[in-house]
């Protein structure tokens, strides 16, 4: 986006000082902009994955009732505008909202007690979640219902593979993502009967502030939805799934020490780990293959998904009776 249209957003919001827009990054969803006016921060955000109102206006419901809680940690509070609303417009209608700094970096993967504080947060977010009620419905879908949310999207895939060679060239990775798909349909059954609130949905290091070896912030609620309880936990487990085996389940570990003492699971629940695990990766997948179709994301960013989503199906399956003992022993 040109600077002089981000320029014309922020002067919809009344600054208590000039303001300059400071260098910083920018997800893969969204454009995100630091704003510095005097001794204040502040964070513009312009979506890019949609132009629907109701999904930002739900963000900002979510973000509103949690800020009733006594939480632990921030989150992101979003300021009015001269409309006296929360939700701003672009000239192209985009739309895009401000927030709060909150201040602090980026946690670290590597980083032992980053890893122990996500699930820390993750349990507490979960708890703080779950008290909600809130009249707006979720725009999104569960996970478990992956098949009907992009229902035409699977049967293109086959069409879509063949259409760049770096798609062509990883097939038989494919192939075991469409056989991982087909093997959904009875096992999404099992998932409805689970308790069900409100998540985060994208619960990640990415979108976590750290301060030291803690976690003390959560941002980009833009995918709350109402799904199984435990989804919550396992989005933020999926960044876990790299590198050596041994990585991998100290990392789980760790993550897991973090979240038991603050949240525990059902058996039920614990039992369905695995499989949701897979279904997170697989979702993850048909989002970034429909940002492929419409011309979102070029082929290098796909096929890096489609290796990573054979790559994790593959370990879960293979690991699975080692897993469930690991969750039994630190999640009950």
């Amino acid at each position: 986006m040109k600077e002089y249209a981000i320029a014309a957003l922020i002067e919809q919001y009344q600054l208590d000082s000039d303001w300059m827009i400071v260098p910083g990054e920018s997800g893969m969803n969204n454009t995100t902009r630091m704003i510095k006016a005097g001794v204040e921060r502040y964070v513009l955000r312009i979506y890019n994955n949609h132009r629907n109102r109701d999904i930002v206006k739900l963000e900002h419901h979510v973000l509103h009732a949690l800020q009733e809680q006594e939480l632990g940690f921030q989150i992101p509070v979003p300021v009015w505008n001269h409309s006296g609303e929360t939700i701003s417009q672009c000239e192209d209608g985009a739309l895009a909202a401000m927030y709060r700094y909150i201040p602090g970096e980026r946690p670290q993967a590597v980083h032992k007690a980053h890893i122990q504080s996500l699930g820390q947060i993750a349990a507490r977010l979960s708890k703080a979640l779950g008290k909600l009620s809130i009249q707006q419905a979720p725009i999104y879908d569960p996970y478990y219902l992956i098949e009907e949310t992009y229902s035409s999207l699977i049967q293109e895939l086959p069409m879509i593979i063949q259409s760049s060679e770096k798609f062509v060239k990883r097939a038989d990775k494919a192939a075991v993502i469409m056989t991982q798909l087909k093997g959904l349909s009875v096992k999404m059954r099992e998932l409805r009967g689970l308790p069900h609130q409100w998540i985060h949905g994208d619960l990640n290091f990415s979108n976590t502030v750290a301060e030291g070896d803690s976690i003390i912030g959560v941002l980009d609620f833009e995918f709350c939805t109402i799904d199984v309880r435990p989804m919550e936990l396992v989005v933020a487990l999926i960044d876990f799934f790299k590198g050596e085996d041994s990585d991998i389940w100290n990392s789980i570990q760790l993550f897991c020490e973090g979240y038991g003492p603050e949240g525990s699971l059902t058996q039920e629940e614990l039992e369905a780990l695995p499989l949701l695990i897979k279904l997170r990766v697989l979702d993850v997948f048909l989002h970034f293959t429909n940002r492929y179709k419409e011309g979102l994301d070029e082929a290098d960013i796909l096929a890096g998904f489609i290796d990573q989503t054979c790559r994790i199906c593959d370990w879960v399956d293979s690991n699975e009776k080692q897993l469930l003992e690991l969750f039994q022993s630190k999640l009950m």
